[in-house]
């Protein structure tokens, strides 16, 4: 089971570190100093305690980094690439030097889908979000090839659908209906075309009743 994210406590940095760096749309002065960043570019720098502004070199905002442990490595970057609002902030929630969630934000600023790491590394579950912040979408990278494997679709909380790749071929071939919690009926592609041409119904007990053609492919 994936760990539970608390999806109501967004990592919201704008604010903070825009007051921090003496706001995010004016051009820094001539006199910052030029560093060389990780990805070896040059970047004009602005310091301001725990935080540290790179901007390029027509003044234009490329990320924030944010120290909120002191231990001299940045637990919360926020890419901006040259836009007032960050559309990615980066979090190191364990403060263990990797990054282990990432919030993507629209134009607007708004919090849209928040992304973990099951096993490290590269985010494997993505929750997209809807209205209020809730998860109204989850995106599941089971096998690590930077693809969706399963989709499920929920409401209220609930599971209402599940969509799986289960060839891995980039498509889904199961479609699952779930209601209360319980699966209720699944069809199939077992022909690799993309549509389904089966139906399982599923008992109260999640035991398979019946097993149906659909009707476009009993009339093939």
């Amino acid at each position: 089971m994936p760990r539970l994210i608390d999806l109501r406590r967004p990592v919201v940095l704008a604010s903070a570190l825009s007051a921090a760096c003496g706001g995010l749309g004016g051009v820094p002065p001539d006199q910052l100093p030029i560093v060389k960043g990780a990805d070896g570019r040059e970047y004009r720098l602005m310091e301001r305690g725990a935080y540290k502004a790179f901007y390029d070199r027509w003044g234009r905002l490329q990320r924030i980094e944010y120290d909120s442990d002191g231990d001299g490595r940045a637990d919360r970057i926020a890419h901006h690439d040259g836009t007032r609002l960050p559309h990615l902030i980066e979090v190191d929630e364990d403060f263990d030097g990797s990054t282990d969630r990432w919030e993507d934000y629209d134009a607007e600023g708004t919090l849209v889908r928040v992304g973990v790491s099951r096993r490290g590394g590269s985010p494997d579950l993505w929750n997209v979000l809807g209205p209020g912040g809730q998860a109204r979408r989850r995106d599941y990278d089971d096998d690590g090839d930077g693809r969706v494997d399963r989709s499920e679709l929920l409401g209220e909380g609930q599971r209402l659908r599940l969509e799986v790749d289960a060839d891995r071929d980039g498509r889904p071939d199961r479609w699952q209906d779930w209601r209360k919690g319980r699966l209720v009926s699944e069809e199939l592609d077992t022909d690799g075309d993309g549509r389904a041409d089966r139906r399982l119904l599923y008992g109260p007990d999640g035991v398979v009743q019946s097993l149906r053609p659909l009707e476009s492919d009993a009339a093939r």
